[in-house]
């Protein structure tokens, strides 16, 4: 994963492209996950951007019938986002709006993305899982050793970026249609 970028213009025009893009309003807790899970921009320093974009009136709050507060770009924010996203690299644009979207489709599934790491119990590499929920119950999971902490990252980044390819590629490989996979 890339490093975190800390320009709070930067993190303010990208979630403004990321919620004028998606184009319906999201929870707080759904937008953090859109924006900080491709590593461009971080945690700590989303939550303050964000609260900032609030007050400045970029991003409005909207109570949906249950009470549930959700936000989108204002007028002036989707302003912003359309004069400013150009000035975000298209690599980092195209790449964080397919992860947000894939995200989201997981989402409305009930669907969730889990991975974890632990060294081999006889020190012969780390063991990597990678397991897809959906309602609580897993519908995808697997175990691999992998030699260094190099590839468990690249499989890490992968499994989030390629959900769906890898359990297409994965039922495709194992019942002997790979016609599947395209």
């Amino acid at each position: 994963m890339s490093s975190p970028v800390r320009d709070k213009n930067f993190v303010k025009v990208f979630v403004l492209y990321l919620l004028e893009n998606i184009g319906y309003p999201l929870d707080y807790n759904t937008i953090n996950d859109v924006v900080i899970q491709d590593g461009y921009v971080g945690y700590f320093d989303f939550a303050p951007c964000f609260a900032e974009m609030l007050e400045d009136g970029i991003v409005l709050e909207i109570k949906d019938e249950d009470g549930t507060c959700k936000y989108m770009a204002s007028n002036k924010g989707s302003s912003i986002a359309e004069n400013l996203s150009g000035d975000i690299l298209s690599e980092i644009r195209d790449r964080s709006l397919k992860s947000a979207l894939r995200l989201l489709s997981l989402k409305k599934r009930g669907a969730e993305l889990h991975f974890s790491r632990e060294d081999d119990e006889n020190g012969n590499g780390i063991l990597v899982t990678c397991e897809v929920t959906e309602h609580g119950k897993t519908v995808y999971k697997t175990t691999l050793r992998v030699d260094s902490e190099a590839r468990a990252e690249k499989i890490h980044e992968n499994f989030i970026e390629n959900p769906e390819v890898i359990l297409r590629g994965t039922l495709a490989l194992l019942s002997g249609d790979v016609n599947f996979i395209f």
